[in-house]
């Protein structure tokens, strides 16, 4: 068979090339052997997230994989045909559900086929793009390219635990080129959600946001939401919708 031999070392050496790998491998239907895998990492290896992302390719695409265990730093995944999935996986962890939908969205997508999906795990986590982020700034940028998805949160997960809860709904692409040359971001909007920390501490850190924004000649819509989870934690999102450009 002829693989297509990818070192996960190059570059950052880390996960988002075992990410874009194994999507673009199911997109050009391309066997690829990833050596390597997240090298420049302290703890390299496969790590849950990336299992988790593996097997739902692999059940959607019929793909046969190898190598796919915790630590393993080399893989072998031989796409099939994507096909129309109803899907409900669990990371186990606090693993990042967003790094996950950054494999299936365009993988599912640009093959025009639907994926509906329910993921458990974290929802925002360290290292990784929270589930707002994903929703109103990756979202919009998808859409402008031809690939729709639709993303419902149930639940907030932080470290250590994870425990969040979210389904998808992803949708046949029509992809189409654009051009994000012309910002021109004048208001902004902030979206902070949390779990079990004093209101007040919430509230302080993201008026001293507000003010050094206020500082620099932006306007900006302040949200604030408590939703419950299983440990404490918090995110914002800073972002700015505009037609010439989309900030997050």
């Amino acid at each position: 068979m002829n693989f297509l031999k990818i070192n996960g070392a190059h570059g950052e050496g880390g996960g988002q090339i075992v990410r874009s790998a194994i999507t673009l491998s199911c997109i050009t239907n391309q066997p690829i052997h990833l050596e390597n895998i997240r090298k420049n990492r302290k703890n390299g290896g496969l790590k849950p997230q990336h299992l988790t992302a593996i097997k739902i390719l692999q059940k959607i695409s019929n793909a046969k994989v190898i190598g796919n265990k915790l630590g393993s730093t080399e893989l072998k995944f031989i796409p099939g045909e994507i096909k129309n999935s109803e899907l409900i996986e669990d990371v186990k962890t606090a693993g990042s559900i967003a790094l996950i939908l950054q494999v299936l969205i365009p993988a599912v997508s640009i093959s025009k086929k639907k994926l509906s999906l329910i993921v458990k795990g974290g929802t925002d986590v360290l290292w990784s793009p929270t589930m707002n982020y994903t929703n109103y700034v990756l979202k919009e940028a998808y859409s402008r390219i031809g690939i729709t998805f639709d993303l419902k949160i149930t639940k907030r997960g932080y470290f250590p635990k994870g425990g969040g809860e979210i389904k998808l709904e992803v949708y046949p692409a029509n992809v189409k080129s654009i051009n994000f040359s012309k910002r021109k971001i004048q208001k902004l909007k902030l979206k902070c959600t949390f779990s079990k920390i004093p209101i007040s501490v919430i509230k302080e850190n993201v008026k001293k946001i507000e003010e050094e924004i206020k500082k620099n000649n932006f306007e900006i819509d302040v949200e604030i939401k408590e939703e419950e989870a299983i440990d404490s934690g918090a995110s914002i999102l800073i972002y700015s919708i505009e037609d010439n450009s989309i900030f997050g």
